[in-house]
């Protein structure tokens, strides 16, 4: 990475601060005046849970102990064994134009992603963690454990490096996209009228967040609604839920029990596998 990628993407960390603390504060206020009790929602432990993943991921760290490694190697594995790969689609586009192919693409395939994660039970597990939010606010938005981010970053780097970008078009887009993911994540009942048949609206996501299963494993899409309604996932009918989580096992609300708990969990099922099922419970009828 060139010194002038390195301030760009100081540049933009202190953007992302900017951002968020301006969408808190605007959500805040709106909750203050709808009188809605908005100390518990921002002065609790699992607010300030959600806080510290947004530091971790965007003040650098989650980069520079990690995910940088496995880029750097990448990078360097495809350019030497694949290098037909690298077709820059985008190279002769004007700047608009990319960013919108950009986003079209990284949609489509966080949406097949979403999907993946919810449907393998191991990967349910990793996943999990940003569905044990019980209270939802636009920091909600940064609950994801290490595993689980990374692998929607794994399936954006084939994509991505067939059609070419950049940083700066990567922060751009990420600054675009972080938006709508913030507000829907809110707990508001905003549903975009007509244009939430193309966005994904607050109450279209709340519906995912829900604890009950039938709501949850549907409404994928990160950015575009249409998604859900195109391969028949989509939830508009039912209300908005009001109680949000995950059912089974208790998930801890601390970073480190939250990066430690799908391992446990994982390894416990592992364990049982084998293991000879419970005696059914004696018939109670005549």
């Amino acid at each position: 990475m060139s010194r002038a990628e390195v301030h760009l993407l100081s540049a933009s960390a202190l953007r992302d601060y900017a951002k968020l603390g301006l969408v808190l504060a605007v959500t805040i206020l709106l909750e203050v005046a709808r009188r809605r009790n908005w100390r518990v929602r921002y002065g609790g432990k699992s607010f300030r849970l959600d806080l510290l993943y947004f530091v971790f991921y965007y003040g650098g760290f989650y980069h520079i102990l990690f995910f940088t490694w496995i880029y750097v190697a990448l990078t360097g594995l495809v350019a030497r064994y694949t290098p037909g790969l690298q077709l820059n689609l985008l190279y002769a586009m004007p700047g608009w134009l990319q960013m919108v192919a950009m986003i079209a693409t990284s949609d489509f395939v966080g949406y097949w992603s979403h999907r993946w994660r919810h449907s393998h039970w191991m990967l349910w597990e990793f996943h999990s963690i940003h569905h044990s939010q019980q209270s939802l606010t636009a920091v909600t938005n940064y609950r994801f454990h290490m595993v689980d981010e990374t692998l929607l970053r794994l399936w954006l780097f084939i994509p991505f490096q067939i059609l070419g970008t950049t940083v700066t078009t990567w922060i751009t887009l990420d600054f675009i996209m972080a938006w709508l993911l913030l507000i829907q994540h809110s707990e508001w009942d905003w549903h975009y009228g007509r244009l939430g048949r193309v966005f994904v609206s607050p109450v279209f996501h709340r519906k995912h967040h829900a604890r009950a299963a039938e709501l949850h494993d549907t409404n994928y899409g990160m950015l575009f609604s249409f998604w859900d309604d195109l391969f028949g996932t989509a939830e508009r009918k039912l209300p908005a839920p009001t109680v949000y989580g995950v059912d089974g096992p208790e998930i801890p609300e601390s970073f480190i029990g939250q990066l430690l708990h799908p391992f446990r969990s994982i390894w416990t099922r592992w364990r049982g596998r084998g293991a000879p099922l419970p005696d059914p419970a004696p018939s109670t009828s005549a």
